[in-house]
């Protein structure tokens, strides 16, 4: 994916920085969380707004999931044969 921000080891990245990492809002990361795409830890006293910290392994899982396959071979469509039915016939 994004290479660009370094990823360390001992912590994890917040919103803001996966936001910036996929070029995408954070509302859409907090949706991704809250959806159950990325595992996040919540590391806010228990009465303030949410902070989440999503760690390298659940981020790893994220991409994993999310990488691109290669397309299967496109199979032509087969036209429907019409039923032709002679009313008049010779």
């Amino acid at each position: 994916m994004a290479a660009d921000i370094p990823l360390s080891l001992g912590r994890g990245m917040t919103v803001p920085e996966l936001a910036r990492r996929y070029r995408v809002g954070q509302h859409t990361v907090r949706t991704w969380i809250r959806s159950g795409l990325i595992a996040a830890v919540n590391t806010a006293s228990p009465l303030a707004r949410p902070r989440w910290v999503v760690t390298a392994e659940s981020l790893a899982a994220f991409e994993a999931r999310r990488r691109a396959e290669t397309p299967a071979q496109h199979v032509p469509r087969r036209r429907r044969q019409t039923q032709l039915i002679d009313y008049y016939p010779d």
